[in-house]
């Protein structure tokens, strides 16, 4: 069986209003409830968490407190690539004495290597200095610039196979299946995007093994339960939970057309933005995001609102867990939400 397996999350990082430093007690919160939503692990410190902008001893507190609240079925994998190796080293050796056995690291950003140079550069030297460590590889070119083939990561694991794995964002099948070409199965593929996980674990070409989520921030059980039945081959298993993984996943992030005082424009809601919005909407704030990152243009807030509020339904499947679990003391609720979420005009 594959060393990574199942659904896991992708952590949003909780930010306190007005100065957007870390919101531990929401923090913990939010860690409880993966844990009780059953979810096999967490990425503490990625994309979703606004890494970017975090700093190395916020990042460092992140993966403590995660190792302290979550039982140990629960795993904490620590995001600690960054665009310099040396940055990269450091921060693996930190999150290693803190006693994380298992890292993701992404493509470096920005240098725009190629994919010999990441094998041969960055990814092989950490491995290597982490025998004991089981290591996700993250390919998300969209955001990097660049991106490991599928032949570089099947050689870098045959000379390090501690390199155990890959969560692919890359969006497309035919670099899947190349990949799981090359690693066969117990090679750990784990879909970077909510809206194809369940088609990448049923596509025979690909069998994917789960799912690094951005969704199951907001509802970790429904999805997890999908990711399941879809594991365990039961084609009609969790219908309504697979429903609301597709459903999220959709808003993960996407396109709206605005309009500008100088015409229509396209705009991309990014990620962690429509997620957290979505938290303020269902009435669970967990806060802003940090700048260079800001807030939905008003026909994306709109769209997003108009899809949650379909999706939640009378049952309240979504707001119902968020407010049991969080509380709703500060809880937006979506005219509030607009407010602290979207733009005025554009």
């Amino acid at each position: 069986m594959s060393r990574f397996r199942g659904a896991y999350t992708a952590l949003l990082t909780p930010f306190r209003r007005p100065g957007l430093e870390v919101d531990w007690e929401r923090y913990e919160a939010l860690l409880r409830f993966q844990a009780e939503g059953g979810i096999r692990g967490v990425v503490v410190g990625g994309t979703t968490a606004e890494s970017p902008t975090l700093w190395n001893d916020e990042l460092l507190r992140l993966v403590r407190r995660a190792r302290e609240a979550l039982p140990s079925r629960v795993e904490t994998i620590a995001a600690v690539g960054r665009n310099d190796h040396r940055a990269t080293q450091e921060l693996a050796r930190a999150a290693f004495d803190l006693g994380v056995r298992a890292f993701m690291i992404v493509d470096p950003a920005y240098n725009a290597p190629s994919s010999l140079e990441i094998r041969r550069e960055h990814l092989l030297p950490i491995a290597e200095r982490f025998p004991e460590v089981d290591f996700l590889w993250y390919a998300i070119p969209a955001r990097t610039g660049t991106c490991l083939s599928p032949v570089d990561l099947a050689l870098a694991h045959a000379s390090a196979p501690n390199l155990a794995g890959l969560k692919d964002a890359c969006g497309e099948e035919r670099y899947s299946r190349e990949v799981r070409r090359h690693l066969p199965s117990p090679f750990a593929l784990l879909s970077g995007d909510d809206g194809r996980a369940i088609a990448m674990i049923r596509d025979p070409l690909i069998r994917a093994d789960g799912v690094v989520s951005v969704a199951s921030n907001l509802a970790p059980r429904p999805i997890a339960e999908a990711v399941e039945a879809a594991l365990a081959g039961d084609g009609a298993g969790a219908p309504r939970s697979a429903r609301i993984l597709e459903a999220l996943g959709a808003f993960v992030s996407f396109q709206s057309e605005e309009s500008s005082p100088l015409g229509p424009v396209v705009v991309k809601a990014r990620n962690p933005v429509p997620i957290k919005a979505s938290f303020a909407l269902l009435g669970a704030d967990v806060g802003g995001c940090r700048p260079p990152l800001g807030r939905l243009a008003p026909g994306a807030f709109g769209r997003l609102e108009r899809g949650l509020r379909e999706l939640d339904g009378e049952d309240r499947v979504l707001s119902g867990p968020l407010q049991d679990h969080f509380g709703t003391a500060s809880g937006a609720g979506p005219v509030r939400a607009q407010e602290l979420w979207s733009y005025a005009a554009y």
